[in-house]
């Protein structure tokens, strides 16, 4: 298992502590946790948005990026290898817009997933650390 440092909205005193440390999250508890913080600040808003997450005291990559909205998001993934998306409807052109710190974060409208599916993803990553076997990626050919 890993821990992952999880950026998202890093206002001061805006996350899980205070000032604007990482968010640290090392097992299923601490993600449902995550997501459910993430719904709560953004209800109401019109643009989901994007948390970024890496191993924790490990610097560079992988970065992990999750879009989360109540009913979808995505996820970005990259490594040494390069970049990837979650696969979604394929058949999806054009793009979809989430927000990450107040960013505006545009990822292909195709690697749009069930929320489910995002935090299954992530939660594959905290166990082993590299990405999910149950839920594929595409390479990132933009």
């Amino acid at each position: 298992m890993v821990a992952l440092e999880v950026w998202f909205d890093q206002v001061p005193e805006n996350d899980f502590g205070t000032g604007d440390p990482a968010i640290i999250v090392d097992d299923l508890t601490g993600l449902d946790e995550l997501i459910e913080h993430v719904l709560t600040v953004t209800e109401g808003r019109r643009i989901p948005s994007v948390v970024q997450a890496n191993i924790s005291g490990q610097d560079g990559l992988p970065i992990v990026e999750a879009g989360i909205s109540h009913n979808r998001g995505f996820i970005s993934y990259t490594d040494h290898n390069g970049g990837f998306y979650s696969v979604g409807d394929t058949s999806r052109s054009g793009d979809a817009t989430y927000d990450y710190m107040g960013n505006e974060h545009v990822v292909p409208a195709s690697a749009e997933i069930p929320l489910s599916e995002v935090r299954q993803w992530l939660a594959d990553f905290i166990a082993t650390g590299g990405p999910s076997v149950t839920i594929p990626l595409m390479p990132d050919v933009s």
